[in-house]
Order: structure tokens, then C-alpha cells, then sequence
């Protein structure tokens, strides 16, 4: 199946509504995400853990793992012969691209065989998102039990009546069946724009598939939004896409159209290794957060939560 993605960066404000969120509030939450290295550094280099306190464990086990991982990137960036920053979705987007939905995502990756890779930036970005989420004030919804998958899953959706396999690299999830509200996507050396977008669009496709599986009682079909996170060389990036109720309708029914667009947003890349990206990215990571949990988000089955509505949740997967 075919379609053509138009992508581009966006801006917070037009990424996540900042309604319920007070600039004093976010700040504070983005103080409270400094990690040690940055509080007497600008960079973390490779050896940053070897002076790290033992009683400053926040962030600390991320950075373990997030060193090394930049490391490794960094070297594969130097012997294939690519200057440092041209990575990210920042450098790497193409306004435009055509690309072909693979009936199994995740076999490119085999062939490829990056597991490693992957399996690195997916225990960074559930250390990261995990870590945020704990530590904003006055976020935690109990009926939305938010959790984090920690071992990859298959997920599939339906196009046109044929059936199509995805599988993100974990996810943060809510729910008794931990449906996927935010799923990480995976990038690998040589990875093509066109790869990247087909693996985060199949995703996102999926994680809708999921979200729509919730009975929401009354409400009716309605817009659907779509966040992923993921890498792309060195550098972490939130993605985004809208999905309006009569394309989902149609595009499950009958297929794509031949001249079938899909609009992806995405925030700027960050390198979380160096002080001013990471202080940038958590304050896009609190916003995104906040704009999920306060309902504001057109995200199905966290709406179907918070109005009462989810019946048998995730019974239906």
C-alpha cells in the first residue's frame, strides 16, 4: 500500500496546547529534570558515570546507556564518512516522500540486523520516559494507570481489508490491557528517510488500531491523535500525526486512495547529551505528558477513560 507523507518540524505550541499548564509549573518541572551531569557540565561525554554520586541516581542508569549509545553512533557516523549533526529528523526530513506500508515492519530490521541498536534505544526511552513521567508535579491519574511495556509486541491494522503487521520498540501504556498512548520507534545505520517514515507510520497505525479498539459507548467515531518517540542517529524526536474520523473510516474500509497524503509533525531533534537539547527536550516531554493526562488530547482511549466510557478495555485486541 502506498502513500505519500508530507512531513515537517512544529513548534511546541502547535504540537501540545498548553490550556492546562502554566508556565510556572513547566518550569519547575523542567528544574526538577536536570540530572546531575548538567548541573556541572554542558556536555555528557562517554565517561560522565565515572563521577556521578552514588546518591544522585536520577537519570543516572539513562546515562549509562545513553553514552555509550551516542558513542557507538558517533564512531559509525565517523567511519562511513558523515559529519557530526547531519543525523536527526531535523537534518534527515524531506517535506514530501512516497513510501510503500511493508506487511511486516519489523523486516527490514531483521534483514539488517540491528537488534542491538534497537534494544539500546529502547531501554533509553523507557529510562527517559519513565523518569519524566515520575517526577512531574501533580500528573498522576490512577484511572489512567499509566505503564511502560518493556519487551516488543506485534501490533496489526487493516487497510482496505488486508492485514498489515507492526512492532514499535515498547511503549508507554494505560489501562488494565496497557494500550499504547506513546510508542518508540526504531532507527538504524543506513537507514533511509523512506525506512524511517515507513517504520513510524506502520506504528502509528498500529498503535491507532489499538486505540480504536476501545468501546467508547456513545461517543461515535471521532478524530484520532497519534505520538511516537524514537532516535534518529543521536538525536531524540517526538513525532505526531492527526488522523480525521472519515479517512480512518475509509482508509480501513476501502484502502488508500492513489493520491493519499499523511501529515507528520515533528518536534526539532535533540542530542540529549549536550545541555541546552536536553533542558529543549524536556520541557516538549512535559508538555506532552500534561496535554495527554489532561483530556485535552485527541487520543481515544485516554478520552474513554477519563469520561467513564471504556467498557471491557482492550478486550477487544
Amino acid at each position: 500500500m502506498s502513500v505519500t507523507v508530507n512531513s515537517r518540524i512544529g513548534q511546541l505550541e502547535e504540537l501540545f496546547p498548553r490550556n492546562q499548564v502554566d508556565l510556572e509549573r513547566e518550569d519547575g518541572d523542567v528544574e526538577r529534570l536536570i540530572p546531575w551531569i548538567f548541573r556541572h557540565a554542558d556536555t555528557a561525554g562517554e565517561d560522565c558515570m565515572d563521577h556521578w554520586p552514588d546518591d544522585e541516581d536520577v537519570f543516572s542508569l539513562l546515562f549509562d546507556y545513553l553514552s555509550v549509545y551516542c558513542s557507538r553512533v558517533q564512531a559509525w557516523e565517523a567511519n562511513e564518512g558523515h559529519q557530526s549533526g547531519t543525523l536527526g529528523v531535523t537534518s534527515a526530513l524531506r517535506t514530501r516522500q512516497a513510501i510503500t506500508l511493508p506487511r511486516k515492519s519489523w523486516a527490514v530490521a531483521e534483514k539488517k540486523r540491528v537488534g542491538r541498536l534497537t534494544d539500546s534505544q529502547a531501554v533509553i526511552l523507557q529510562q527517559l520516559m519513565k523518569t519524566v513521567y515520575w517526577n512531574l508535579e501533580n500528573v498522576k491519574r490512577q484511572n489512567l494507570k499509566i505503564r511502560w511495556v518493556t519487551s516488543s509486541h506485534n501490533q496489526t491494522y487493516v487497510i482496505g481489508g488486508k492485514r498489515y503487521g507492526t512492532r514499535p520498540e515498547d511503549a508507554v501504556t494505560v489501562g488494565l490491557n496497557r494500550l499504547p498512548i506513546i510508542s518508540y520507534t526504531p532507527w538504524f545505520y543506513d537507514q533511509t528517510w523512506s525506512e524511517f517514515l515507513e517504520q513510524t507510520v506502520s506504528i502509528m497505525l498500529g498503535q491507532l488500531a489499538l486505540d480504536m479498539s476501545v468501546d467508547s459507548g456513545s461517543t461515535g467515531s471521532r478524530d484520532q491523535e497519534v505520538f511516537v518517540v524514537g532516535f534518529h542517529g543521536s538525536y531524540f524526536h517526538i513525532g505526531h500525526a492527526l488522523f480525521t474520523a472519515d479517512v480512518i473510516s475509509r482508509v480501513h474500509s476501502r484502502g488508500c486512495s492513489q493520491d493519499e497524503v499523511v501529515g507528520l509533525e515533528f518536534t526539532h531533534g535533540y542530542n540529549l547529551c549536550l545541555k541546552k537539547d536536553w533542558l529543549e527536550a524536556m520541557r516538549a516531554l512535559v508538555r506532552l505528558f500534561r496535554y495527554i493526562v489532561s483530556g485535552d488530547s485527541k487520543i481515544g482511549v485516554i478520552q474513554a477513560l477519563l469520561e467513564g466510557t471504556a467498557n471491557n478495555l482492550g478486550e477487544a485486541v
